[in-house]
């Protein structure tokens, strides 16, 4: 039986592919497509390149896994889709092969006996990352697999429900592979809202690792940190169009078309469709089409063409809170495309009008007037509590005293960034000119680790970052020798009431490694900022007060709610901080509870009415009996 069995399979095949090539002329090609965004995206750039070569193709976006995809092409369903050379080999069970032409090779000889043809090379490679989140410990060096293996760590993992069941590069084989104690406490499906599910999850630390494509966006948009694969398990994915041989048999203008899109598309192309497609809701017809044609006008229609910008510091870029920031964003504007423009003033651009909204540190909203030592009101307003800010003091171990004295030279890194202007006034606040604040050209990190260096060579007596605690740059300039200390002078001469907006607080013993004891400092809200429409009615300096006053933001109360809900923000935005009425919503039990009970409702109706009728008997002249004798004749 068996051996009539493979007898009879090339009939069918046969078979197959001649009820497949039925009306393969006339009619138009079918695109498939797989379950997930980047397959949107491929199936376009095969269905317009085809319609550019005058055949016609139409697109069936059923949403198909690798098994499904390769099924529906082999019964015709479908007559061509992309597909990767690791995901290729991986289903018949072939070993891992990791560069590019040769897995291509190897997916061409696996293919062969099923009458299919695969190619050209499309350019990019959609490889599998396992991924963790800036600072984590997951994230440590050295960021290798091999190194979470050996420490021994329980490890959770996000992953799609694809890769949780491949059976040769899925979850499983890579943990046997590496010896990874590890779990799969997440699992979601391929389409968008899964992707950023899943690293939304990643950022929000209820996961250590994640699973994603080299081309997916938020790679590079969190920051996020690539786990080097170092023992090689993962195979080469490089996406090419399979097809079948009798199509191209039939259709000899087909294989002249497909040869046009070799090496046509690098990952960064992909990377940045995919950006448009997931982040701005865009069409992928569209995004294709003006991938293939750059002449194309970019669209103008609709508010989804419209950006949502925002601005954040260099330092935030890698710190969890710009990242839990854009994903608000997302979640209260879906469709709407977030452009992230990272720089060393977020106020720069916001006030510029380039960005609608800026992550920022308490100080950056206002200017020290030098004259009084008193802050003023800058021209933008808080909208909402996003995070913390604190202020770290390095200095080399063998300090001695108060480094934050006379003719002591203080790093304070870029000279417009939150690090400089939070020292200008806490330099105010502890004396003045008690030491001399020195900023640098450079930007970002580059400029805190140059003066790191500069105080380990004794040409700065200390070096200031303000950054989220537990920043992973603080981490790193105290492996490479530098020590925290105190600022420990700050309640000294009344600073709370003179800049309300820098809070002392103490950095718990144990946040970084060799921190035995913990530090008196002062920090700051963060918070999501935007421009006020008119900042010259900014009255007075700060104080509670100040904080019902001023003009209205260009930005409606509702959006305000939209985005505490989405950040989920559990605290109040400081009242010392410039801002608009809009900002302060009253807590949620008292919104829920005014008007919507019908009984409470009824009683405040009836005191009125009783009020009212009181009134009226109360000034109603007095009424005279019949008969009776009027008074004052």
């Amino acid at each position: 039986m068996p051996r009539l069995r493979n007898r009879l399979r090339p009939l069918a095949l046969l078979a197959v592919l001649a009820l497949g090539g039925c009306g393969e002329i006339d009619r138009p090609l079918v695109v498939g497509t797989k379950d997930f965004a980047e397959q949107q995206v491929t199936a376009q750039l095969l269905a317009q390149t085809l319609r550019a070569h005058d055949i016609p193709a139409e697109v069936d976006d059923t949403a198909r896994n690798s098994l499904g995809a390769i099924g529906a092409l082999w019964v015709g369903e479908i007559d061509i889709y992309v597909d990767y050379t690791g995901s290729i080999l991986a289903l018949g069970g072939h070993p891992p092969v990791h560069e590019d032409p040769t897995s291509f090779v190897a997916a061409e000889e696996a293919l062969a006996p099923f009458e299919f043809s695969i190619g050209p090379l499309l350019g990019f490679s959609n490889d599998y990352v396992v991924l963790a989140r800036p600072g984590s410990r997951a994230a440590a060096a050295p960021a290798r697999l091999s190194a979470l293996a050996a420490s021994g760590q329980a490890l959770r993992m996000g992953m799609t429900e694809e890769f949780r069941a491949r059976p040769v590069d899925g979850f499983e084989p890579l943990s046997r592979r590496y010896g990874l104690r590890a779990e799969p406490a997440l699992l979601v499906p391929s389409s968008a809202e899964g992707k950023d599910r899943l690293y939304a999850s990643l950022l929000d630390g209820d996961i250590d690792l994640a699973v994603g494509f080299s081309t997916d966006p938020q790679i590079a948009e969190f920051g996020l940190v690539r786990i080097d694969d170092d023992r090689d398990f993962f195979p080469a994915y490089a996406a090419a169009p399979i097809t079948r041989k009798g199509l191209l048999a039939r259709r000899p203008d087909l294989a002249p078309a497909l040869a046009s899109l070799e090496d046509r598309v690098s990952t960064e192309a992909m990377r940045e469709m995919l950006a448009e497609v997931t982040t701005l809701g865009a069409d992928p017809f569209a995004v294709v089409a003006r991938f293939l044609d750059p002449t194309l006008p970019p669209a103008t229609d609709g508010t989804l063409a419209r950006p949502f910008g925002i601005a954040v510091g260099r330092l935030d870029a890698v710190a969890g809170q710009a990242a839990d920031v854009v994903l608000a964003l997302r979640k209260a504007f879906p469709g709407r495309r977030i452009e992230v423009r990272r720089v060393t003033d977020p106020l720069a651009p916001l006030l510029a009008g380039d960005v609608r909204y800026a992550l920022v540190t308490g100080p950056a909203l206002f200017t020290l007037d030098t004259a009084r030592g008193k802050p003023q009101r800058g021209e933008a307003d808080a909208l909402v509590p996003v995070g913390f800010d604190t202020l770290h003091l390095l200095t080399r171990p063998d300090a001695d005293g108060a480094v934050w004295g006379p003719e002591a030279r203080i790093g304070v890194g870029p000279a417009d960034g939150i690090t400089a202007r939070t020292a200008i006034f806490v330099e105010s606040g502890v004396e003045p000119a008690r030491a001399a604040l020195v900023p640098t050209d450079a930007e970002g990190l580059a400029a805190f680790r140059a003066q790191g260096v500069q105080v380990r060579d004794g040409e700065l007596d200390g070096l200031l970052v303000m950054a989220e605690t537990g920043h992973p740059l603080i981490g790193e300039l105290l492996a490479e020798g530098l020590r925290l200390a105190a600022v420990d002078s700050w309640e000294v001469q009344g600073n709370r009431l003179a800049f309300p907006f820098l809070q002392p607080v103490t950095i718990p013993a144990g946040t970084y490694p060799g921190q035995s004891a913990p530090l008196a400092s002062v920090g700051s809200q963060v918070v999501l900022a935007a421009g006020r429409s008119d900042p010259t009615d900014a009255v007075g300096v700060v104080g509670p007060g100040s904080a019902a006053i001023g003009q209205n933001l260009p930005v409606a109360a509702g959006t305000v709610a939209r985005l505490r809900d989405a950040l989920d923000v559990s605290v109040r935005l400081d009242p010392s901080l410039p801002t608009s009425m809009i900002a302060f919503e009253p807590p949620a039990e008292r919104r829920e509870g005014i008007g919507l009970s019908p009984a409470v409702s009824l009683v405040n109706l009836g005191a009125i009415v009783a009020l009212v009728l009181i009134i009226r008997l109360y000034l109603a002249p007095p009424r005279t009996r019949p008969g009776a004798p009027e008074q004052g004749r």
